[in-house]
């Protein structure tokens, strides 16, 4: 196989509708799941009127997607959309909930691998780029770990540093192994 048949066979690749739709279904009830047992059975605090209308917005495009998205197999900037809609989506929800001290944060690297394994690599360098910018703005910028309230979760700045680069180098070596 020569170079060309390479690239040719990239242009043919696409990802399912029902797959990017059953995927979508997992993260949106994981995060309900996740959400409402943090906010209701623990007593933690967290703002969840405002995780509720992101995982909401995140059920309705999926609604949209399956029932009145026409094509059955999604050309690569269609999917490119919707994947960077779901790591912005879920960006949003870890600012809201404790920023780069969130477990979940690994989470955010999904899209980008999902992208090197059915997309192309242009379109994977799009989203592996939007992910380190959104890493590098959850590393300053957010709300608080949600907590019972009496007990405040405190990391060592190297902690910082140290876990933005560490899902940093995940999404590196996944992507770069994900990819054809």
């Amino acid at each position: 196989m020569n170079l060309s048949d390479l690239f040719k066979i990239e242009e043919n690749l696409q990802l399912e509708k029902k797959t990017l739709v059953f995927l979508r279904w997992i993260a949106i009830i994981g995060q309900l799941i996740t959400v409402y047992t943090v906010y209701f059975a623990f007593n933690f605090t967290l703002p969840i009127l405002y995780c509720s209308l992101i995982i909401f917005f995140g059920a309705i495009t999926n609604i949209y997607l399956q029932l009145w998205f026409k094509k059955n197999n999604l050309s690569t900037l269609d999917s490119t959309i919707f994947l960077f809609y779901d790591l912005f989506q879920l960006a949003i929800l870890i600012f809201l909930t404790g920023g780069i001290k969130n477990p979940f944060l690994i989470f955010l690297i999904v899209p980008s691998i999902i992208s090197s394994t059915l997309l192309t690599l242009k379109n994977t360098l799009v989203l592996v780029i939007s992910t380190v910018i959104f890493l590098i703005f959850l590393s300053f910028f957010h709300l608080p770990l949600p907590h019972p309230g009496y007990l405040h979760f405190h990391v060592p700045d190297y902690y910082l540093y140290a876990v933005p680069l560490a899902v940093l180098i995940a999404l590196i070596f996944l992507t770069y192994f994900g990819a054809r």
